[in-house]
């Protein structure tokens, strides 16, 4: 499996095809695909399914995938990595534009495929694509800041738009089924609020005690809402290690951990290794 490295913060290229020429791979860093012209097939980890022109791809980190053309394709890539974000002091602080990041990437409903299904969403997207090419090619002063910011509003949108799918889809679901989803999606937005995520809290938020809530989630899940926690957590924890510069300390606070001493705890409980050994092995600054 090949795996492509990024050692800028942000890189635009545009290739036009008629075979595609990369293996499947992977990278370091994350892609919004859009297709300018042409159709044919992306896969998806493993997951196939037809594209056409002004469709947009969303690719994280460790997503595997590759193109098959069957009429000549012309492809725009934005490429980037978070420190795109964090080097703008005018952007929200780094906290936020993770938390904004994950909850894409770890909601459960996020499926491969063009992630927009809002067609007024499609055109304003489309529309800041214009300004990323322009601004890029210019070169000028305010360049980069206007970048950043044109690529977080994207990542805003294609975060709507995933939530409003959510919604939409919720809608197949039992009441008790959705009951639980409701509570898992509360877990994923709020993880980052510490207060919110006491049991008490949670329960109060759903109109249950804490016993009840407890029961469903352990008979729906077959986990405790604490243990789900954790587990969540120890997902964000191993992102932010693989993708981030930030250091052990600085991730255990946002995700309410005690102290470094005790993240590197439960870390090692869970995967039998230590952060540090585990952000050395996948060639990330200690």
């Amino acid at each position: 499996m090949t795996r492509i490295n990024l050692y800028q913060s942000f890189v635009l290229h545009q290739y036009q095809f008629d075979v595609w020429e990369f293996e499947p791979h992977n990278h370091n860093f994350f892609e919004i695909i859009f297709i300018e012209e042409g159709t044919g097939y992306h896969t998806i980890n493993n997951v196939r399914f037809k594209y056409k022109p002004k469709d947009i791809f969303l690719i994280a980190p460790e997503d595997v995938h590759n193109f098959e053309i069957e009429d000549r394709t012309t492809f725009t890539y934005f490429k980037f990595t978070e420190t795109l974000f964090t080097q703008n002091k005018q952007l929200p602080d780094r906290a936020y534009w993770l938390h904004r990041i994950e909850h894409i990437l770890h909601n459960p409903n996020l499926m491969p495929g063009d992630v927009i299904n809002d067609e007024n969403d499609r055109k304003l997207i489309w529309q800041i694509h214009e300004v990323v090419l322009s601004e890029y090619v210019s070169d000028e002063p305010y360049s980069k800041n206007i970048i950043s910011n044109t690529i977080s509003t994207i990542l805003s949108l294609i975060a709507r738009n995933i939530e409003r799918s959510y919604r939409k889809n919720r809608t197949k679901y039992t009441k008790k089924s959705s009951r639980i989803d409701d509570v898992l999606s509360y877990i994923r937005t709020n993880v980052y609020e510490h207060e919110l995520m006491k049991t008490n809290e949670i329960a109060n938020s759903f109109g249950m005690s804490a016993n009840s809530i407890n029961a469903l989630f352990k008979r729906e899940t077959g986990d405790s809402i604490r243990q789900y926690i954790e587990n969540y957590r120890m997902q964000l924890v191993q992102y932010r290690l693989r993708n981030t510069d930030q250091t052990i300390a600085e991730i255990a606070y946002e995700l309410g951990f005690t102290d470094e001493s005790h993240l590197t705890k439960v870390f090692k409980k869970h995967y039998q290794i230590t952060p540090k050994v585990f952000k050395k092995a996948n060639n990330a600054p200690a």
